[in-house]
This record gives C-alpha cells, structure tokens and sequence, in this order.
C-alpha cells in the first residue's frame, strides 16, 4: 500500500515504491509548487483508446528521465475536448518518485514561421516594389502629356495651325491619354492585389493558431534522485463514438440454410487529436446514458371539460392501407476462380471480453484515425447459425410472400441497435434495423420477397343490414378470401397474418361467422386482433383461407375505425 508521506514540499501526497503502479486522484491546485521547481515539457503518445457508443477514453503515456529535486512536468498535447474532472495520472519509475497536484491549463500553438511563407512574402514585397516603380513611371509620362496639351503649338514658321492639323493633334493626345490611363488601371487592381496578399501572409507568419488550441497538464512531481519513469495520463474526450453495423448472408442452396453474421463497428472521431498506431478497445456501456433511475412524480386525474365543438370541413376518408413495393438492389459476388485454385482472404477479428453488464472488444493490431469526418470500419466478431426459415405474409397490407430467418444468438455479447446489410444466396436483399438483443434471445431477419409464393386476397361479401321500423341496431357483414399458391419444388412454411376490427364500447358487438377458418394464433405478439394460420404448402400445392365477421352497433351511430398503437 502507498503510504503517506507529509515531509516532503508536497503536502498529503503519495509515496511510489520501485515500479509500483499509482492511481492518483488529484484535484486540481491542490499542491502548490515550490518556488525553485523547474518545469520541463515532456511529449507523450496514445497508447489505448477505450471507445464508447457516445463518448471515449483516452490513454497517454510519456517516458521520461526525471532529475533529482522537485519539477512540473509540461504535457501540451492533450485536446480541449478533454474533461478536466476526468484526468487521472499513474506512475512507474526504477527508484522512489513522488506525484503532486494537477493542473490542466489552456494554451494556444504559435507556429514558427513557415519558411516557404517567408520566401512568397519577400517575393511579393519585391513585385510590389516593381509595380511602384512602373506605377510612378507612367504617371509621369501622363503628366508630361497633360501639361503638352495645355499649351499653344506654334509651327516653326509662326503661322496658326489649319483646322485638320489641330483636330490630328488633339487626336494625338487624347488616344495617348486613353493608353496611359488604362495602363495605370490595370497597374491598380494588380498592385490591390498584391497589397491583400502581402496582408494575408504577414498574418499568417505568427499568427496563433485558434484551431489548434491544446490543453496543458502540468504534472508535480519530486525524486529523491534522478530516476526514469512511465508516466499513464488517462482522460474523457467528447466527439468520439461507434456505431454498429451488420452483414447478414443468407444461404439456402446447401442441405441445411446457414446464416453468417459479422458484426462491425464504424468508429469516428472529432477530438482535436489524431490517434496514431493506438490500441482501440470498443465496449457496449453507453458512458452519457445516465446511472440512476430517474424520479417518478405523482399523478392526479382530474375531469376534463370538453371545449365547445367547432364546425369542421369534411375531410376526404383515409385511403387503404397499402404497402409500396420498393426496386430491391441487386450486387451479384464475382466467382475468383475455380473452387480450390485460389484462397479467400481471412479478415481479422476483435477479441470479446463480456462482463455481466457490458461487453468489450479487442481490435487486432493498431488504429490510426485523425480526427475529422472520416469514419473507419472495423471488424468485431462473425458467427455461423442453422437459422429457421419460414415466409411471412400480410396480404391485406401486401400481397407478397416474405421470406424470414430466425435463430438464436449465441454468447454474452448482445447485439446493440443498428443497420443490418441482408443478402440472400449471393444476391444483396436490402437493409434493415436491428434492435437491441440480449445473448440466448431470438433474432428475426426479413431477406425479401419470394415471388414464387403466389398470394391473392379477395373480397366474397359484404351485407348490410338496416334496422326495421321497431328495431334499434344495424348489423354488416364481411368475408375476404386468401388464396395461396407455392410454386417452388420443395415445401414452405408460411405464416398468413390478417386482422378482425375489436371494439371497448360494449355497445358495438363483433363476432366471428361459421364460415371463417379457425386461426392458429390469436393476438400475435399482443396485438389485439391480430390472426394467424401457420401453413405448410408442398410444391404446387394451393391452400385458402377465408375471414369472416358481423359487426352490430345503435342504429343512428356511425362507425369510425381507429388504428390501435403497437
């Protein structure tokens, strides 16, 4: 155990035995340096990089030759994105090394000026010293021609110039005039050119880079004598996350259907700080999700005054319920070869550690990501099911045979919510989203539409009824028919699914005729009213199924049907 050493400039600090590790917690100004503590800058590496779904710890360590006496050690490239609540500092070193108090400051980089900066702005000085010259060149040649056509031109022989002779003369000047001053126009936008050039590189040179404003961890430490330490600077960053993705490939040709499932990860960061050849560690608990249960109020119920009615233009009724077919995308793998001339490439895989509440995973090998919008694909982990196939059908929402492949997964790592990329026998099905799914619990994948499962669903009937002279309540009856037709060559299980409307007003009575087939479930996954038949159909073999129920309710009323939410 470290012990406490209180005689020592340091107050309450700990003592670190030979190569013994340290986790200090120390708040910040919390030991105050000595006056005669010199303070050296030290560079440090990231060594691991523990990523969250919503926020990442950093690991820097620095190796460095500490001298005898009490220091402050200078760490100046740790992001702004760093929470200073969450610096923690450990040490090893070959002798007895002391560490003080924290202190994270902010600084800002003044980069040395750029020599190739230097060489344009001494070029551009120098052109603009040319223009000058050039410039003040042509003004005095301008000024010499104004100053020729304000006098008299007297011939030699002293008689006045004839009207063709004067007109050549002012031609003469104002065409010269005309020249000069477009020289010198152009002469002026060249040298604003230059002037704004000249300002922006002298700028530059010098100029505080805001973009690259770091945080400064200054380190207290005191040895006895020199020593060489390691010192582990760990710290949470924001704008760092990963997000899972999934490849699911479906393959029913062998004798048995077997599915691959490869988990991915694609991380991205934003931190200010490049990670260079760093070990990536990816693990499930969501960091920002909150640690307690929030607080439950109390609720009172009260009666609600309706407002008065307002008269409401009619409203066209709500279409059917319909589901658009979508063009499913096509990608077709290209065969490398014949079978066993070539071998196929083996993708490295994240080692899985699972605890009781959470999961992690290993990256093989190091990571080099700087920050920024590009975001990296890794791969976590892949496994092989025997999945269960079985089509699926809603024909009062689409008249389409869907085929869908469930099983069990496997270990403790669950799968976090996420884009599945489904292909089926080679060819790319679509995508898809997966929800949170714990180890041992069922996953369902939908792989597309079979269009060899042939389903029409059509209406048989449709009575209503009116109350007599003496009655009190209208009735109506519906039937629809289902047909089903399997065209593959070997048998398929299909799962019909339709509804039947419920009602909570005791006043509306819904009931089943004679003539419906018996349901095989009732209220699929606790869906009121839901039905379902679980076929089996052998090649070429066609099967029906018919739904049939009478509604009654008050004569005078009018029936309104309200979808119920799942």
């Amino acid at each position: 155990m470290p012990k406490l050493h209180r005689a020592s400039p340091f107050p309450a600090i700990f003592t670190l035995g030979l190569a013994a590790p340290l986790g200090m917690m120390v708040p910040f100004g919390f030991v105050p340096m000595p006056a005669n503590a010199a303070s050296f800058p030290a560079q440090s590496r990231i060594a691991q990089v523990t990523l969250y779904p919503d926020a990442a710890v950093i690991t820097r360590q620095v190796a460095i030759e500490i001298p005898a006496g009490a220091h402050e050690i200078l760490l100046s490239d740790l992001p702004t994105t760093a929470d200073p609540a969450s610096l923690r500092v450990e040490g090893s070193g070959n002798g007895r090394l002391l560490l003080g108090g924290i202190d994270l400051r902010t600084g800002v980089a003044h980069p040395k000026a750029d020599a190739e900066l230097e060489a344009r702005l001494k070029a551009r000085r120098a052109a603009r010293d040319r223009l000058a010259d050039r410039i003040e060149t042509f003004e005095t040649r301008k000024a010499m021609v104004q100053r020729l056509a304000q006098g008299d031109p007297v011939p030699k022989d002293g008689k006045p110039l004839d009207l063709e002779s004067w007109l050549n003369a002012v031609d003469a000047v104002g065409k010269t005039l005309q020249g000069l001053n477009d020289e010198l126009r152009g002469f002026r936008i060249e040298e604003t050119a230059l002037l704004e050039e000249i300002a922006a590189l002298e700028a530059a040179i010098g100029r505080p880079d805001r973009q690259n404003t770091r945080r400064i961890a200054a380190i207290a430490v005191e040895a006895p004598e020199a020593l060489k330490a390691t010192l582990t600077i760990s710290y949470r960053v924001s704008g760092a996350a990963w997000r899972p993705v999934y490849d699911a490939r479906l393959e029913t040709r062998g004798a048995k259907p077997s599915l691959e499932l490869t988990r991915r990860a694609l991380i991205r960061q934003q931190t200010g700080e490049d990670w260079s050849d760093a070990k990536v560690v990816l693990s499930t608990l969501r960091v920002q999700r909150g640690t307690a249960v929030p607080v439950l109020g109390s609720e009172k119920l009260g009666f609600h005054e309706p407002a008065l009615p307002r008269p409401v233009p009619m409203a066209a009724a709500p279409a059917a319920d319909a589901l658009a077919h979508t063009n499913l995308e096509k990608a077709r793998r290209a065969e490398p070869g014949a079978p066993g001339e070539r071998e196929a490439a083996q993708e490295q895989q994240a080692q899985l550690a699972a605890s009781p509440f959470h999961a992690e995973f290993s990256v093989p090998g190091t990571v080099t990501l700087p920050s920024g919008n590009e975001e990296r694909s890794l791969r976590l982990a892949g496994d092989t099911f025997e999945p269960k196939l079985q089509h699926k059908a809603a024909p009062l929402l689409d008249p389409t045979a869907f085929l869908e492949a469930s099983f069990d997964l496997k270990g403790d790592a669950p799968l976090l919510p996420g884009e599945v990329l489904l292909t089926r026998d080679g060819a790319f099905t679509g995508r898809a989203r997966l929800g949170a799914i714990a180890g041992g619990d069922k996953v369902e994948l939908g792989f597309g539409a079979d269009e060899r499962v042939k389903i029409t669903r059509v209406p048989l009937q449709k009575e209503a009824r009116d109350a007599g002279f003496f009655g009190s309540s209208r009735s109506e009856e519906n039937r629809f028919r289902t047909d089903i037709r399997n065209l593959h060559a070997f048998p398929v299980s299909l799962q019909v699914l339709d509804r039947l409307p419920i009602s909570e007003d005791q006043a509306i009575v819904i009931e089943r005729l004679p003539d419906m087939t018996r349901p095989d479930i009732e209220n699929v996954e606790d869906r009121r009213g839901v039905l379902a038949w679980n076929l089996t159909l052998q090649p070429q073999e066609a099967k029906a199924i018919v739904t049939a129920w009478r509604v009654r309710w008050p004569q005078g009323k009018v029936l309104r049907p309200q979808p119920l939410p799942r």
